[in-house]
Parts: C-alpha cells; sequence; structure tokens
C-alpha cells in the first residue's frame, strides 16, 4: 500500500492568548507510527510566540546528520513566506528556546510506519509582547549610515570607509532586520521597519515593487545563504572519466553524485581563505549498461549481447560538507 497515504493526518489550529503545551501523542511514552500532525499557532498582532521544549526529549535517530523519518519542525508563517527555523530528531540535544518573528508559527510532527521511540517531545507556547525586547547593551552612536532613509545619530566621522567598514562588521552580528533595527534604533525601530518598505523617495525601485506581494523577505534571503552556501549538491559526472575506463562505453553516459558546492561563510572575515570540502564521504551503486567494443571482429549477428550487460558500479557522494579555513590570512 502506499505508504503516504497511509499516514494519519490532523491539523490544528491554535489562538495564542496566555500559555499552553502541544506534546506528541502518548508523552512520555513512545508516539505511534505514521502521523503527519500540524499545529498552528496565532497570536494577536505586534505580540509573538514563544516556544520552549520540554527537556525529555527524543525522537527517532537521524541518519547522516538528516531528520528523514521522524521529526519535529517549527516554521515562522508571514504573508509573504515560510522560514523553517529548524527540524529535529534523535536524542541528542533538546531543541532550543524559539521566540517567532511574527505572530503565526507553525509546528510539525512526522512519524513514519518504521521505528518508533520515546518521550517524543513536548513544546510549551507563550505570548511575547513584543516591546518588552529591551535596547542591546552596545549603542551604536559611533556610525553615521542611512539605510533606506532611516539615519542614525552620530559624531563626527569623516573617514566614511571607516565608518563602513565598522558597520558592517557591526551588521554580521544580525541575523534579522528587526533585530538590527533594535539595536541601532531602540527608540523607533518599529517605524523604521515599517518605512523600510514603503515607498521612501526611492525611484529606482522596479515596476514590480509597488505591487505589495513582491516586498522581499530579508530574512529569508538571509537565512538562504547561511544554509545552502557549503552544502552537498547535484552534479553530472562522465563515468569513463569518473571510473577512469577508457576501454568500455556506458549507458547512461553520465550520472547525478552529490558533490560539495559553493563558498564558506560569506561575508565574514576569514570567507577567502575557507574551501568547501566533503566532511562525509559515501559510495553508492548504481546499475548501467556496460558495453565493451570488440577488437578486429567484423560484427556478426547475435554477436554484440555477449559485450553488454547490466553492471553496478560504485560513486563517490559527499553527504556532509564542511567548511576548512586555513589559519593565514588570504594574500
Amino acid at each position: 500500500s502506499n505508504h503516504l497515504t497511509d499516514l494519519y493526518r490532523k491539523e490544528e489550529s491554535l489562538s495564542v492568548a496566555g500559555s499552553g503545551c502541544i506534546h506528541s501523542p502518548r508523552f512520555p511514552s513512545s508516539y505511534p507510527r505514521n502521523l503527519l500532525l500540524t499545529w498552528r499557532l496565532h497570536s494577536p498582532e505586534s505580540t509573538r510566540i514563544q516556544l520552549i521544549f520540554d527537556n525529555q526529549f527524543g525522537l527517532e535517530e537521524p541518519e547522516n546528520d538528516i531528520c528523514r523519518y521522524d521529526f519535529v519542525e517549527v516554521e515562522d508563517v508571514s504573508e509573504t513566506s515560510t522560514v523553517i527555523r529548524g527540524r529535529w530528531c534523535g536524542h541528542k540535544e533538546v531543541p532550543p528556546r524559539i521566540t517567532s518573528r511574527t505572530n503565526q508559527i507553525k509546528i510539525t510532527f512526522k512519524s513514519d510506519d518504521y521505528f518508533v521511540a520515546k518521550p517524543g517531545f513536548k513544546i510549551c507556547y507563550s505570548l511575547v509582547d513584543d516591546f518588552q525586547h529591551a535596547a542591546s547593551e552596545t549603542n551604536w552612536e559611533s556610525v553615521t549610515s542611512s539605510v533606506s532613509g532611516v539615519s542614525y545619530p552620530s559624531p563626527s566621522v569623516t573617514d566614511s570607509t571607516l565608518t563602513a567598514e565598522a558597520l558592517d562588521q557591526a551588521i554580521a552580528a544580525f541575523d534579522t532586520v528587526e533585530d538590527l533595527l533594535k539595536h541601532f534604533n531602540p527608540e523607533s525601530w518599529q517605524e523604521d521597519l515599517e518605512n523600510l518598505y514603503t515607498d521612501s523617495g526611492h525611484h529606482y525601485r522596479g515596476r514590480s515593487y509597488h505591487d505589495r506581494k513582491s516586498k522581499v523577505d530579508l530574512d529569508r534571503l538571509n537565512d538562504d545563504v547561511k544554509r545552502y552556501s557549503c552544502t552537498p549538491r547535484n552534479y553530472s559526472v562522465n563515468l569513463r572519466e569518473e571510473l577512469k575506463l577508457t576501454s568500455v562505453v556506458f549507458f547512461p553516459r553520465c550520472l547525478l553524485v552529490q558533490r560539495c558546492g559553493g563558498n564558506c561563510g560569506c561575508g565574514t572575515s576569514s570567507w577567502k581563505s575557507c574551501t568547501c570540502v566533503s566532511g562525509k564521504t559515501v559510495k553508492k551503486y548504481h546499475e548501467v549498461l556496460k558495453f565493451i567494443p570488440e577488437a578486429g571482429h567484423p560484427r556478426r549477428k547475435g554477436r554484440t549481447r555477449n559485450n553488454m550487460a547490466l553492471v553496478d558500479i560504485q560513486l563517490d557522494h559527499h553527504e556532509r560538507c564542511d567548511c576548512i579555513c586555513s589559519s593565514r590570512p588570504p594574500r
């Protein structure tokens, strides 16, 4: 039977007014197989939702560090995008505390039809008032800058390149536009956030920009860079070259393999001195048709069959990619 249709699916919507908890069925005992459960949490405008995982946490173990089979996943949801905040399984660590970026968050729990584990998970949610977030300790007044019409107070800093360098270093510390603005302008960051996305006299914005739906989600772009820079990607390799066999022919001639690609930590101080290499390589079998051309014989009927066979070949696949950084600064 089709395993996908065997999943027991259930979706719940919860409006978050105070605090409460959700958990895997039968927590803290083993959860059932074949579940796909979704909880959508909404809180009032200008509030956010905080999630805290119970210390008892355990799902089926990952395969090669990837939670494929049973997992719990948390996503930030807004009108323009969905951003995955994390996916967890196994028993090693309790997931971190999470505060939503908007007033909606989605939690998904999936279990497959094979192993189960205990205790499962329990997540308690509560309301966070957006205005409670205090300004960050350092006040960044030594900076002159104007980002999209948002200006910061400044002493007389004359060398603009030095200032840009310093500002760039400061920006490196933040993951979200919101945190960035709160840090620079604790008093007016909410206004600034609004202003960023309304037209402030920039005439070079494309026509599509004025259609509200095309608003860029900068946080998501930032997450994508972090998540997808040095990762296994699909590459097509020519089998004769890859296996260093010149006297035979294969069909198909090329196959897809996973190989590491992409740069490391773009924008961090050391990124130019880092290379993206395989941290875990596995050999995988692929079934292909192999031909051995006959030398010197005129082709006789039925003869080619002997020189053609289905064979298993092994190709290297990169399952994990690591950034290796030379200690010497780049020249």
